[in-house]
């Protein structure tokens, strides 16, 4: 049976693409390419902007206290406190991995790159140094690996690639499995699921089981996230939150 739908609240914001913690703070990406956070509430809370690098290719929230914004155009991470005051800033040319299509948080602090030069996964930590890289994903698959988004969960790294589906690494980079979903972009891994949106449908993936189920969603929408016991739908001028 469907859920009977009623929205929480919603939020005026022309996004490109958003994101949650798990305190229910929301993130956006703006078109004028700012990050904007609010509250559990949608009372704005803080800005963040950098027109020297211009549009964010993504924007890890995983750890609310150091958020990692990719430039992929420059090349370059930036990284912000929950205030989104800016930390620092890391030049990945330095180390020889020119715009990566996909960079994540690890959840010991270090981070994840995919390297498209020599098609391997690479953990790097605070110093820069490449401490940990996996083998070629030329031996994988046929087709052209082309990463759209990139999660650290539970000791395993998801990389989606609408066309082939999300592969799994563990740790050490080490290539686990391929779940077989296509279309999929924007994703989660929560309770050992994987969860995203397919046309007009929230789909739950079980990593377990390799079961899946659907959920109509209340509305369509370009992203959704659940988080919470909430859902959340990016439309075209705003986010709408409904209870989940």
């Amino acid at each position: 049976m469907e859920p009977l739908w009623h929205i929480l609240f919603f939020i005026q914001v022309h996004a490109l693409f958003f994101n949650t913690d798990n305190l229910k703070n929301i993130y956006a990406v703006t078109i004028e390419n700012q990050v904007v956070k609010y509250d559990s509430t949608g009372l704005l809370l803080h800005t963040y902007s950098n027109k020297l690098l211009g549009q964010p290719t993504s924007l890890d929230v995983s750890n609310p206290l150091k958020l990692m914004v990719y430039y992929k155009d420059f090349n370059t991470i930036v990284w912000l406190d929950n205030t989104l005051s800016e930390i620092s800033e890391t030049n990945l040319s330095s180390l020889g991995i020119i715009q990566p299509p996909v960079a994540c948080l690890s959840q010991d602090g270090d981070f994840w790159v995919y390297d498209e030069a020599d098609q391997r996964l690479k953990k790097i930590n605070s110093q820069l140094q490449v401490i940990i890289e996996g083998a070629t994903l030329q031996f994988i698959s046929e087709k052209q690996f082309q990463p759209y988004l990139m999660i650290e969960e539970n000791q395993h790294v998801y990389v989606s690639d609408s066309s082939l589906g999300v592969f799994v690494f563990d740790q050490f980079a080490n290539f686990i499995n391929k779940i077989p979903v296509k279309g999929v972009t924007y994703f989660q891994i929560k309770n050992k699921q994987l969860i995203f949106k397919n046309k007009n449908k929230a789909l739950i993936y079980q990593l377990n089981s390799m079961g899946e189920y659907s959920s109509e969603l209340p509305d369509t929408a370009m992203q959704m996230r659940i988080e919470s016991h909430r859902i959340y739908l990016l439309k075209q001028n705003q986010i709408v939150l409904y209870p989940y």
